[in-house]
């Protein structure tokens, strides 16, 4: 007779495979973001990131006067990758019963974890941004006030990440406007919209605290050549594919399976970034 072990049934690569599936798709504000992966396998934990600087506007030029150019120059950020990890214990009476998935269900709370901590750390990376506006994001004309400081002339969608009250008084004031997040079709930039106003998508988070939130302008074009479009208001940084390891307690007859991954989050463009109910 062939006896089930524990150790056939508990893969770890099979395991690092399913997190790492799930991973990109449970960071609910990976849209917002570009996800970097050139450092996967390189030495060092601190990266430094530069962007063009815009030198300025064309000038008038008098006939036979000659043209001044500008430098071409660069601004540099710095950021530091961290490793977020957690660990789920799992009784050989659970794996061996045949009820449900725990393996399964294991892989899917390490991925969700390690997805919220990411999606955390987004949210602190957009309170570091300059750009505001005094009022809570519950108004039509909050939002107005908001897009007016972009002082955009290009095709561009705007995402606004509010508390879900808010969010509920936002659709109440701008009834008229608003349109279902099953409505907004093709252009949807985040899964689960709650609506669209005054050409917003309105996303609802917990993580947001009530009459705070935030403005996320996202490029209409993505293009892998041009960094302006590529990079957008924030970049992940993936330092390395997510680990998942176990391990026995022979006493309990439990196995501890962990998973971690090393990334960074970091505020790119805070140009791109307008926070509601001032700058705090």
């Amino acid at each position: 007779m062939t006896q089930t072990k524990i150790a056939q049934m508990v893969n770890p690569e099979v395991l690092a495979d399913m997190v790492s599936a799930k991973l990109p798709k449970m960071i609910k504000f990976t849209p917002l973001a570009y996800v970097e992966r050139e450092l996967v396998g390189q030495p060092g934990n601190t990266v430094t990131v530069p962007k063009w600087v815009y030198s300025g506007d064309a000038k008038d030029i008098a006939e036979g006067e000659a043209i001044v150019p500008d430098q071409l120059t660069t601004a540099k950020s710095t950021m530091t990758i961290k490793k977020a990890g957690k660990g789920i214990e799992v009784t050989d009476e659970a794996l061996l019963s045949g009820y449900g998935d725990p393996l399964g269900q294991a892989a899917h709370q390490i991925a969700l974890a390690i997805a919220n901590k990411v999606d955390n750390d987004l949210i602190v990376e957009a309170k570091k941004a300059t750009q505001f506006v005094a009022e809570a994001p519950t108004t039509g004309a909050a939002l107005d006030k908001a897009l007016a400081v972009f002082a955009d002339e290009e095709d561009a969608r705007y995402v606004a990440i509010i508390n879900s009250e808010d969010a509920i008084a936002l659709r109440a004031d701008t009834a008229k406007e608003w349109i279902r997040g099953s409505e907004v079709g093709a252009n949807i930039v985040i899964s689960g919209t709650f609506g669209e106003t005054h050409g917003v998508q309105i996303v609802r988070s917990k993580k947001v605290t009530k009459g705070k939130g935030f403005l996320v302008k996202v490029s209409a074009v993505e293009t892998d050549t041009d960094d302006v479009a590529k990079y957008g208001a924030f970049v992940i940084n993936l330092k390395r594919d997510v680990a998942v390891e176990t391990d026995r307690d022979i006493l309990k007859k439990t196995t501890v399976i962990t998973g971690d991954e090393h990334y960074g989050a970091y505020l790119y463009d805070p140009t791109k970034v307008v926070k509601f109910g001032g700058n705090v």
